[in-house]
């Protein structure tokens, strides 16, 4: 009897034993070599940038580049722009841009946006005005209007910007048009301007070098960037236009031919530059008014267009150009 109990004792003690090392086995990891484990197993999950490396061959710190043709568009300016070809669609182009124009009274102004980005990109800003970009993003503005959706007339509105904004749609800082002579060149041989200088009378016409930013590196961040400043260089050694104007003394015969939404620009005889001022007509009964952009208070109305001309300093005439549907608001390609 005590002999069977031995034995059954120590059976039972085998069985324990055996169980604890079935456990164990079970449990333990068994690793079945670099094969067989799933992809990034046993390591942390990668990031975006580490995937772009390995699916792109790009270096890990290095992202793709931004299309430089794709709008940024700055604070509640896509919103903008969609209300403001809304409000203009039952309106004829120059009482569009007119319209417009006066709705911007009162906005602020702010130093050339585009001199502060060292990369060459399609900003667009309806929240401030600035001299030139103000007048283009009118104009962009009123020929965007002939849409079925928001959502395209807006895709449209930056599309005109690009055309106007740049020589041959090219968004790069030597395509830019830094000057309102080319740019206005450029706008006529697109079909957005009329210039009617030289069917006004007593006209007059000078050539004029134009503006050269190249010699100051310093101006803008754009700039500190070798290959844009020699190609700049480059462009600017001939720059010159030829520009018809109307002297002071016979602004008073061509007021009468004037409406409002036309564009006019002081031209000056100031070393260095081809305008001094740029802004759009408005007329109010028989008095001729000019929505421009200044320093510090932005888009305002200035009264009699010939009396700021005249006291404008250094300013010898001025030149007037008739907005006109670009192809039913069809951007030229």
């Amino acid at each position: 009897m005590r002999r069977t109990r031995l034995v059954l004792g120590f059976s039972l003690l085998l069985v324990a034993i055996a169980g604890t090392l079935a456990v164990r086995w079970l449990i333990s990891p068994v690793d079945l070599g670099p094969r067989s484990r799933p992809h990034g197993a046993g390591s942390r999950p990668r990031t975006a940038t580490q995937r772009l490396k390995s699916e792109s061959g790009q270096s890990s710190n290095r992202l793709p580049a931004i299309d430089p043709n794709l709008p940024i568009y700055i604070g509640p300016t896509r919103r903008l722009a969609a209300q403001a070809i809304d409000d203009t669609a039952g309106s004829t182009l120059n009482q569009a841009l007119i319209g417009l124009a006066r709705r911007s009274l009162g906005q602020p102004s702010s130093t050339d946006p585009l001199a502060q980005q060292p990369t060459e990109q399609l900003r667009l800003d309806l929240v401030h005005v600035d001299g030139l970009r103000f007048l283009e993003l009118m104009l962009a503005l009123v020929n965007s209007r002939q849409v079925q959706t928001r959502t395209e007339a807006v895709d449209r509105f930056s599309d005109h910007v690009r055309q106007l904004r740049y020589e041959g749609g090219e968004v790069a800082y030597c395509r830019r048009h830094h000057d309102f002579s080319r740019w206005a060149q450029a706008a006529e041989r697109q079909g957005y301007l009329v210039n009617l200088t030289p069917f006004l009378p007593g006209v007059r016409s000078r050539r004029r070098p134009l503006p050269v930013h190249s010699s100051d590196p310093g101006l803008s961040k754009p700039m500190r960037q070798p290959a844009n400043r020699t190609c700049l260089t480059a462009l600017e050694k001939t720059l010159a236009v030829d520009q018809a104007y109307v002297p002071l003394a016979g602004l008073s015969a061509v007021l009468p031919s004037l409406r409002s939404g036309d564009i006019v620009a002081f031209v000056t005889r100031r070393p260095g530059l081809d305008v001094s001022d740029i802004g759009v007509v408005d007329v109010n009964g028989q008095q001729i008014n000019v929505i421009h952009t200044t320093a510090g208070p932005g888009a305002i109305r200035s009264e009699e267009l010939t009396r700021l001309a005249r006291e404008s300093n250094g300013v010898i005439g001025l030149t007037f150009y008739r907005p006109i549907p670009n192809s039913d608001g069809q951007a030229d390609h």
